[in-house]
Formats: C-alpha cells, structure tokens, sequence
C-alpha cells in the first residue's frame, strides 16, 4: 500500500473502530441480511467528453469506472456477508466472516485503488485536461496502486504564459476538487454509493489538504526541501511561485529560501488546507463508508441532517486560482420525498416530481498577491422538467483584482425519455475570470455525456 493509503487508513482508525463498535443485536440482523437487495436508490453511470477532456468529463468518467468496481465488490459481498435465517437469527459465522473479509478489502484493495483513481483523474484529466487547453502536449505515466509517489503528467511549457502555467500546475487538484463535489451532490440526492465510490469521494476531497500539508515541505522550516520540491515540479511549490511572478516580478523562490510574499501565501494555503478538510461531507463519507464496512455493502450510508422536507449538507473546499488560494463554502440541498422513496434519484414519478433532483448556493473568498476576491453562485439538477427533457445547471458572479467583476452561466439539457434517454448537451459561456473547472478563456463551451440509472 503507498503511503498516502497507508496513512489514510491509520488516521481513520477510530472511525473505523467506532462503526464496529456501534453493531448490537439489533445491526446484526441487518448486516447478516446485506445479500438482499436494497431499496434504495441506485448507482448513476455516467460518460461525458469536451473538447480538451478537462476536469469535469473526467470526474464524471473517473466516477463511473469506480462506481462499476463498487457493484462488483457489492455482488461479491452478497455471497459472503450471510444469510437470515427463517426465526430472524443470524446464521452462524457468517456474520463476523462478512465483517473480516470486508476489512481486508478496505485496507489492501479499497482505499490504494481508490486512491490511485483520484491520481488518474489528478494527472490525465486534471493537469492534462488544463494542457490540452493549452495545446501544451502533455503525457501521463501512471503507477499502480500500491507504489508510492511515481505518478506524474509531462507537458511543454514552451511559450505558454505565466498565467497558463498556472491553470495546468493548478489543474490536479481542482480536478479532484470537480469529482469530490460531484459525489457529495450526489449524496445528498439521494444516488447509491458503494464503499469504494465514498473512498473515492474522500480522496479526493483530502488532495487539497494533504498536497500543502504533508507532501510540500513548508518553506519556513525547510527551505532547501521547498526548493527541491520547485524544482522537481511539485505542484504548491510551483504554483506559488507561478503567482508570485505573475503578481510581482521572479518567482521569489532560490535554494537559500523564500521571499515574505511566498511566506504569506503558504500561510493562506495552509489555513485553507485545514478548511477543506474540516469539510462535513467529507466525515460524513469516512462515517459512511466504515459503516458499510460493518453492515454490509447494501447497508445505507449515514443519514443525512434535515431541514424541513429537505435533506442538506454543507461543503467545505479549498481550489488554487490565478489570483491566489481561495476557500468555498457550498449549501447542498435536495427534498426527502425525490430521494428515499424504492427508486431514489431515478424515481421520477413519485412523490418528488416537479422538485429539483438537488440545488446548492455557493460562496468563494479568496486572497492573493493583489488583493481580495471572491464568487457568489448557485447550481442544480432537473430544474425544470418539460415532457421528454429535464434541464439543470449553474450560474457564478465574481470579482478578481486582475479581471475585474465577470461571470458565467452553463446549462444542461438531458432527455429523460425515449431511446435516448439520458444523454445530455451542456452549453455555457463564461467572462474573463476563473471558474472551476471551467475553460479558462472567455466566450462559449460545452461538452456532451451520456448518464444511465436503472
């Protein structure tokens, strides 16, 4: 196991030790009864291509390769998790065999695979994705799981400007920021999700945290490490000197050590590194997926805080921007009735119809080299549904020392009937500014996808 999955592992222990602990007579029977099949909602499959094949369509793509890996193992675990008996007993044996062969799972093949997608995702669609925008030719060499830190993407920066040096050096970790979004909104809707898929959620999600506070040696303390790691092309040494030279003039890094300005924005980092990973949404998956571990792979996850008829989660990220490191803070809602009746998200028929699939409110604030900046905005899915399309999407207002005030807007028109029935187009157009995981220039964009629920 590599040591990030390694260490991931140890620092949950406690989760894990609580979700064992928390099984009484009363779980057992449940857990022993993980071979029936669930009524709840069901795993979402998703494939979606843009033109540079940039961090969205990889998240998506990414999500979907674990999520069919997680219904493998959900099968594989019907045959081994036991069987109730007729009088409501737990056949014997079976139920601790199913707890012991889950936690093998966990920890040899779970949490490195998990791990080794989010890399995926991090160097083919994330600093790839970024370098193909950029016509900077990039290449991808991927380890396997369980090797340490031997995955990298290469690309030319040859004539690319300071500016889009750092959209590429920034694009791996908000392309694991695009996919740990996209799983807690859909946790909140109300889709399936496997052991391996919340995995997936939290390694993600702990990129951010863990490139600035464990993989970059801090600048203050080891100012010769910092600058190994510069030159090295490690990502938060050279994005941070990528901004100071966009902002200022050098990179104000050298081998004897940093300037003042370096020092504060790897102080933001850092601030921001802890943010990201105070994230609910984030405990929420750990609890969840330990849960499961437990109970069974057919066992729901941790349920959700309520509101009124609406379940919601708040979320907590951190993206590395042009104008400097930002922090977010997203409202995620969706209504109880369209996510827990017997066909969950796909249920469009029941109760829920007519209310979004989910929405959320987000705020972004930022500071950098330049000064202060920051985002309002607001998402969603089946906003509106018409008789044979359903139709989402998001809107950002922002303002950035550099550009000014802008925005966006992006839609997506999905047909929910029909021999089509899930494939989708999404159109947008952006100003000049940062939007995650969005095109960096101004003007249109789209991509187009295809997404299957039974």
């Amino acid at each position: 196991m590599p040591p990030a999955a390694a260490s991931f592992g140890v620092s949950i222990f406690f989760v894990v030790l609580g979700a064992l602990v928390s099984l009484g007579p009363g779980h057992a029977a449940w857990a022993a009864d993980g071979t029936s099949q669930p009524t709840g909602p069901e795993p979402r499959y998703e494939v979606r291509i843009d033109p540079f094949l940039a961090a969205e369509s990889g998240a998506r793509d990414v999500a979907s390769a674990v999520t069919f890996l997680g219904e493998g193992e959900y099968r594989l675990d019907r045959r081994t998790a036991g069987r109730t008996l007729p009088d409501g007993s737990v056949a014997s044996g079976r139920f601790a065999a199913g707890v012991a062969l889950r936690a093998v799972r966990t920890f040899v093949w779970d949490l490195p695979v998990a791990w080794w997608f989010g890399v995926v995702l991090h160097e083919g669609f994330g600093h790839g994705g970024r370098a193909r925008e950029f016509d900077a030719s990039p290449g991808v060499h991927l380890g396997t799981p369980w090797e340490g830190r031997v995955s990298y993407a290469s690309f030319d920066s040859r004539g690319k400007s300071t500016e889009e040096l750092l959209y590429i050096y920034g694009g791996g970790t908000e392309s694991n920021g695009v996919a740990a979004t996209l799983l807690e909104r859909r946790a909140v809707e109300g889709v399936r999700l496997r052991p391996i898929d919340l995995f997936f959620l939290a390694s993600n999600r702990l990129v951010a945290t863990r490139y600035v506070l464990r993989t970059t040696p801090d600048p203050r303390r080891e100012p010769v490490a910092f600058y190994r790691e510069y030159a090295g092309g490690g990502d938060v040494a050279n994005y941070l000197g990528l901004l100071h030279e966009l902002h200022g003039a050098g990179t104000g890094i050298a081998p004897a050590g940093v300037d003042d300005a370096i020092l504060r924005d790897y102080g933001r980092f850092r601030r921001q590194a802890w943010w990201n990973a105070a994230d609910p949404g984030l405990w929420w998956t750990l609890g969840s997926s330990f849960r499961m571990m437990a109970r069974g792979d057919a066992s729901p996850p941790l349920p959700l805080p309520r509101l009124g008829r609406w379940h919601f989660m708040p979320l907590f990220s951190a993206a590395w921007t042009p104008s400097g490191g930002e922090s977010s803070l997203e409202w995620a809602m969706a209504p109880i009735a369209r996510s827990s009746g017997p066909a969950g998200a796909g249920n469009r028929s029941g109760p829920g119809i007519g209310s979004p699939a989910w929405f959320s409110f987000i705020a972004r604030r930022g500071d950098g080299p330049s000064g202060p900046f920051g985002a309002l905005g607001a998402a969603g899915d089946d906003l509106r549904r018409l008789e044979r399309l359903t139709l989402g999407g998001a809107a950002e207002i922002w303002h950035d020392p550099r550009n000014g005030a802008g925005g966006g807007a992006r839609m997506q028109l999905r047909i929910a009937r029909g021999a089509l029935r899930g494939f989708y187009v999404d159109i947008g157009i952006k100003s000049q500014g940062y939007w995650v995981g969005q095109p960096a220039s101004p003007g249109p964009f789209g991509g187009i996808g295809l997404r299957y629920e039974r």
